[in-house]
């Protein structure tokens, strides 16, 4: 099989049409399988892959029990913002083997959305004519059994799926499936089950007992597996009603919040912040009046004090030197009336003259300055001014700062004032009752949802056991030899059907151990990590084995020793199936180091299949690794995504991070 092309029509971030030629070029070193593409994150690298599996597999693109409604949401979404059409289509053509002559398909998937339902339809040609020999409501039918989802998830996969195999999230029962279409074992089982019927119309009337065992058997196996699948269905379409009505409900809680209804739930929780604030209001206003009664007015007038202060300040100065002088004096006086302490010099009366002289000299202007009223009010002058200095650094700042409190609770007062408003709306009251309501439909939407998901837990259980008893009537019946002879052919082939499933597992199983310890200590940087592989031939996990013969454990792995085990696997099962398809890998190496990534440029990507479409980022694939996987590029596009106008653009080449001229690229398609 080999994809020649991808169409998007509006599909995601790609606007308009951009068409993507896949098929590898061949030089004259040798065949170049990959194609290249690189984005970086968000540029719509993931969309590719999206739109082949949906162009194959509609629906089941999502999984296999998706519902209609989520299934029709989706389609919705991926209708590109700025198409005016409102909508949208992906198409893939390829080549595909059938009976040694290669016929080429094309396969179109369109839709578009009509008021509140979304109308899709599939085209399928085959050699240019659209597909005749299938009925066009099986053509989706004709498509999976052309390449089965299970086996497609093997060759079509992203890290994502590479995570969940390498920690053992991915879901068993649906990969073991998967690996027993892909290594042609489950086509031995169908036929095992068609000679049992056949043996079980044509037994003789001895063996009765058993034909009728088989057939009611299988019938209760055929209504077992009808009643799951109904279930399922409605599983998935009382989840899609779940979210769609939680989804309602939340619209309904946020008017109803919107409507003041959360604030009539909490009214008494609101009045008593409001009664808080106004109290809290009060207290300000009784503190900024107690400053008014007492220092407040003064920082009123702030040049006037400032005078004030200037001129007390200078008038003590006054004071203070008048006195000083005064003491001096007077202690002069009481020396020379006592003597004490005795004088060593003789001083004559003028002596005392020329220094009571001196005296009155240096204090004239103290002495003949009168005093301000005003300074006689004021008492102690320094007092005073220590009481001016408080305006300015104390009195003044707390009266700024009252006043801002004052503001911000008259605020948060007119808000819950208007909370109390909206809260005794009487719309608060219809909104409520509404939302009681769409909260008691998402409840018991979910107990349905839960009833319906543990039946479909216990009729799986029941189609088990179902399976169990048919297998062991098939083995009871193909070891009877009491029928005729048609019948005894048929008892004979039956054993050797049972004996040749045995084999061919045994023999695929052994296939795929020695390709996957070929593969893994390939790709590995230990490269004798591992010496065997266990592999349960029912669930087909497999348990690594070291040389000594001693498991080991996965969870012992380093997360890049992980991702190898899981690609070697997909890569062992690839070549194990013998099917040619090609590899369309995504976002390969995001948790691998250096030496991983490396390894698997060099080893892997070349020899993963005939034609390998390798999604990558700039950082995953860059310069260095380019340049070692130059050889086996056949093309390479590069997508880039355009936040103004909301589109992907691709164009041929890759990343240029060095700097060299980017004159070849240009863009494919554009709208």
């Amino acid at each position: 099989m080999i994809l020649r092309s991808i169409r998007l029509e509006d599909f995601g971030l790609y606007a308009g049409v951009t068409e993507l030629d896949l098929v590898p070029r061949r030089r004259q070193g040798g065949p170049t399988p990959i194609v290249l593409i690189g984005g970086k994150n968000g540029a719509g690298k993931t969309t590719l892959l999206e739109a082949v599996r949906l162009a194959l597999y509609g629906r089941r693109a999502l999984g296999a029990r998706v519902g209609q409604a989520d299934y029709e949401a989706y389609l919705r979404e991926r209708i590109n913002r700025n198409s005016t059409a409102y909508a949208a289509a992906v198409a893939l053509e390829f080549d595909y083997a059938e009976a040694g002559e290669v016929h080429r398909y094309r396969v179109r998937r369109e839709w578009a959305v009509r008021g509140k339902s979304v109308v899709e339809s599939l085209l399928l040609d085959k050699d240019g004519m659209a597909v005749t020999s299938v009925p066009r409501d099986e053509w989706h039918h004709f498509l999976q059994e052309l390449i089965p989802p299970g086996v497609s998830q093997l060759f079509f996969f992203d890290g994502e799926k590479i995570r969940e195999i390498a920690d053992g999230e991915a879901d068993n029962e649906q990969l073991a499936e998967a690996v027993r279409g892909l290594l042609g074992i489950e086509l031995v089982g169908r036929l095992r089950t068609d000679l049992g019927l056949f043996l079980a119309r044509h037994q003789r009337d001895d063996d009765g007992v058993v034909a009728a065992r088989l057939e009611a058997a299988i019938r209760d196996i055929s209504v077992a597996e009808r009643q799951v699948a109904v279930l399922a269905d409605e599983v998935a379409e009382l989840t899609s009603t779940r979210e769609s009505q939680a989804r309602a409900a939340e619209q309904v809680r946020r008017r109803f919040v919107a409507e003041g209804g959360d604030a009539a739930l909490h009214r008494a929780r609101t009045e008593a912040e409001r009664d808080e604030a106004r109290r809290a209001i009060t207290r300000r206003e009784h503190e900024l009046r107690e400053l008014a009664n007492k220092l407040l007015p003064f920082a009123m007038a702030p040049k006037l004090i400032s005078a004030f202060r200037s001129a007390l300040a200078r008038a003590d100065m006054a004071d203070a030197h008048r006195g000083s002088m005064e003491a001096v004096r007077d202690a002069l006086d009481a020396w020379r009336a006592e003597g004490l302490p005795k004088r060593q010099a003789s001083w004559s009366e003028k002596h005392w003259t020329d220094l009571r002289r001196f005296f009155s000299a240096q204090a004239p202007a103290p002495a003949r300055i009168q005093p301000s009223p005003a300074f006689q009010e004021v008492g102690d002058g320094a007092a005073a001014l220590a009481r001016l200095v408080e305006v300015e650094t104390i009195v003044r700042r707390r009266a700024l700062g009252l006043l801002d409190e004052l503001e911000a609770l008259g605020r948060r007062s007119r808000e819950l004032d208007a909370t109390l408003a909206r809260a005794d709306s009487a719309a608060s009251g219809v909104m409520l009752d509404e939302l009681r309501l769409s909260e008691q439909r998402v409840g018991f939407t979910e107990a349905t949802l839960k009833a319906r998901q543990d039946e479909l837990k216990l009729l799986r259980g029941q189609l088990v056991t179902l399976e169990r008893e048919r297998r062991r009537l098939l083995d009871e019946q193909a070891g009877a030899a009491t029928t005729k002879h048609r019948a005894e052919l048929a008892t004979r082939a039956a054993q050797v059907l049972a004996e040749y499933e045995r084999r061919l597992l045994e023999h695929k199983l052994s296939q795929l151990r020695g390709e996957f310890v070929r593969r893994f200590n390939h790709l590995a940087r230990k490269g004798d990590l591992i010496d065997d592989v266990s592999i349960d031939p029912a669930t087909f996990a497999a348990t690594l084995i070291d040389r000594d013969g001693r498991e080991i454990p996965k969870a012992s792995l380093s997360a890049g020793e992980k991702q190898v085990y899981a690609i070697a696997m997909l890569w062992a099962l690839a070549g194990t199936s013998g099917r040619p398809l090609p590899m369309i890998i995504d976002t390969p190496l995001a948790r691998l180091d250096s030496e991983h990534r490396a390894n698997l440029v060099e080893r892997y990507f070349p020899a993963a299949s005939h034609q390998v479409i390798l999604l990558s980022t700039d950082t995953e694939v860059d310069d260095r690794l380019m340049e070692d996987l130059r050889s086996s590029v056949s093309h390479a596009y590069r997508l880039d995504y355009d936040p103004v106008t909301g589109r992907t653009v691709a164009s041929h080449g890759y990343f240029d991070n060095s700097g060299r001229s980017r004159r070849q690229q240009h863009a494919l398609q554009q709208a």
